[in-house]
């Protein structure tokens, strides 16, 4: 049984809440901790704070706005201030206050058109930045770039919306001239925040070769080996990326970052990735970013033991280093080593209330869900009291302490403590109405919880969370168009999302239609996620409804062994009962009743087959 304060309201789905999934958060703690040993540092200009993998589209820029340097006011045009351009400019800046960029926007492109004054051209960037329009700012920055040729500043800029717009070959001239200024002794830093920059940009091949140009002469240095490997990936070519981090560690085989990344590109290579990163600890044992590494290797090859040894390590020689004590007590979780993950969790939220800055609240979540899944909800209610509101964690403990009313029947007092919580980030009010909608399914008040959900995605249209938990609602309300609009859409915004394939070719086959489609569905689910017991349910499921019943039992024994669930087990049974194996069918569904006596499909199963003595 799976650690967390939400129960699984509907066939497919994938809850978002706080959830003790051990191995996801493992990694998720310890790939973070990675991310950070090696973080850039942000002196160049091409520094950003988003990942390079992310496609999002919104311009995140360093601050350019700072006060002209010497030589910058040195070169600064004799204008003459005019009472119009007083008069322009205080009326520009009346409309930004009036919240209205455009015609302000237009105003200072206007003044720097006149008077040639690179200021103007500046606040017209800054305008359309603000307002989130690239392609303007772009305009403005070009304007600014040739009214103050050497201004730094502007050409950083200009480059970067060059790159933002898709053109990373006309930000190559102003990408050189900036990456030859940069001192030697900050070129490693350098390259790798100018893959960084690249890798925003939606030309990711032109990107790369723009990168191969400007560090030709740099290939002997295992940053740029890196550099290009990482835009390598985002290229799509995986066998090129290899070869670069391959080449990085011969350069210097003990440059952690390039085994890294190797380890997380497939099976070989991360074998391949985890003897570097070995013989690099072997060489320097105490070095914390060398079994940092290591222990994430190990994560990302199902090692746990292997990797908790890395953790206990860090933690011997630092205990105030808090993230060991998280690694640790979640892997022991995931091992089921509940006794050993408080005592882990106690120290975190012990050691975090004497760190400044540091937030025990996430041990105390933790430390809730385990006295809740040990049945003693009142020591999961104390953990809870000590969340403070400071916490970021505070409306999480909020919300959890709701889904532990609903769990004690007092589904009314569950919804009004969700109704009180004070919130105005959308991303909580849009987990209120899923936990909200969570707790009318558990008191099967289906057409609440649809009609709840249905307001919420118009509310926050853009939450795939919701999208599916709607589709799930409308599913089991018999609103079949509903939730196959709402699946469709979500594979849209999402086409890497396996839960939404699954759940639409699993809904398909349960009521046995088009099943050749539902086939190819939750195939496709399968390979985003080929070990998923959920997903591997779902395909045998499929193949029993076309009468592959070998592949089916194959499929479906596999998924009960990994994920002992009602559900799975009544799809088992049924399938081993049409088989000719009634007594594996009987014993299937005897162990099913055990781990969950009141499951809907298992229920169903038993009543359709006639089952009424197990």
């Amino acid at each position: 049984m799976e650690l967390s304060f939400v129960k699984l309201f509907a066939k497919r789905r994938r809850a978002a809440l706080p959830r003790l999934s051990a191995a996801v958060s493992v990694r998720r703690v310890v790939g973070a901790a990675v991310l950070a040993a090696w973080a850039l540092t942000a002196s160049s200009a091409y520094a950003q704070d988003s990942a390079p993998d992310t496609d999002d589209s919104t311009v995140s820029l360093p601050d350019p706005f700072g006060p002209e340097s010497a030589d910058e006011q040195k070169d600064l045009p004799k204008v003459d201030l005019s009472s119009q351009i007083v008069f322009q400019v205080l009326a520009a800046e009346i409309a930004l206050q009036r919240n209205q960029p455009a015609p302000a926007y237009q105003t200072y492109l206007s003044l720097a058109h006149e008077t040639h004054d690179p200021r103007m051209a500046e606040r017209a960037t800054e305008i359309a930045l603000a307002a989130q329009s690239p392609s303007d700012a772009l305009n403005a920055a070009q304007l600014w770039q040739q009214y103050a040729p050497d201004s730094e500043r502007a050409v950083q800029l200009d480059a970067s919306l060059l790159v933002f717009s898709g053109r990373p070959e006309d930000a190559e001239p102003l990408l050189a001239r900036e990456l030859a200024r940069v001192p030697a002794d900050n070129r490693s830093n350098a390259i790798q925040s100018l893959q960084l920059l690249l890798s925003r940009g939606p030309n990711r091949a032109g990107g790369l070769e723009v990168l191969r140009d400007l560090l030709k002469n740099d290939m002997n240095r295992p940053e740029a080996q890196l550099a290009v490997g990482r835009q390598q990936l985002l290229a799509d070519d995986a066998p090129g990326a290899r070869k670069s981090f391959e080449q990085a560690l011969a350069i210097q085989p003990d440059y952690l970052p390039a085994a890294l990344m190797l380890s997380q590109m497939g099976p070989e290579e991360r074998d391949e990735g985890i003897a570097a990163i070995e013989k690099y600890v072997q060489q320097n044992p105490k070095s914390h970013d060398g079994h940092l590494a290591l222990a994430q290797t190990y994560l990302s090859a199902n090692r746990l033991d292997d990797a908790q040894k890395q953790f206990e390590i860090m933690h011997r020689d630092d205990g105030t280093d808090l993230m060991p004590l998280m690694a640790l007590a979640l892997i022991d979780i995931q091992q089921k080593k509940y006794g050993d993950a408080q005592k882990y969790l106690t120290q975190y939220a012990q050691q975090a209330g004497k760190t400044p800055g540091a937030d025990p609240g996430q041990a105390y979540l933790y430390l809730a869900q385990l006295a809740a899944q040990q049945k003693n909800n009142g020591a999961a209610n104390d953990w809870l009291n000590h969340v403070t509101p400071a916490s970021q964690q505070y409306i999480p403990a909020q919300i959890a302490r709701a889904q532990l009313l609903d769990q004690e029947g007092k589904v009314d007092d569950a919804r009004q403590l969700l109704a009180n919580i004070d919130t105005t980030d959308p991303r909580d009010e849009a987990v209120i109405a899923r936990t909200d909608a969570a707790i009318l399914f558990d008191a099967k008040r289906y057409p609440e919880a649809e009609a709840r959900l249905a307001k919420a995605t118009t509310d926050f249209p853009d939450d795939p969370d919701l999208a599916y938990d709607y589709a799930m609602a409308a599913e089991k309300n018999g609103h079949y168009d509903v939730m196959e609009t709402e699946l469709r859409k979500l594979i849209r915004t999402e086409p890497d999302n396996p839960e939404a394939y699954n759940a639409l070719g699993y809904s398909l086959a349960d009521r046995n239609e088009r099943l050749q489609e539902a086939d190819k569905l939750v195939e496709k689910a399968s390979s985003l996620a080929p070990d998923d017991a959920f997903i591997m349910d779902s395909v045998g499921w499929v193949k029993y409804r076309l009468g592959d019943t070998g592949d089916a039992i194959k499929l479906l024994r596999r998924a009960f062994s990994l994920q002992p669930n009602a559900e799975i087990g009544a799809h088992l049974g049924e399938v081993l009962w049409k088989n000719g194996d009634q007594t594996e069918a009987l014993a299937t569904w005897r162990e099913a009743l055990k781990i969950e006596p009141d499951n809907d499909t298992l229920q169903k199963t038993l009543k359709r087959f006639q089952i009424n003595d197990l």
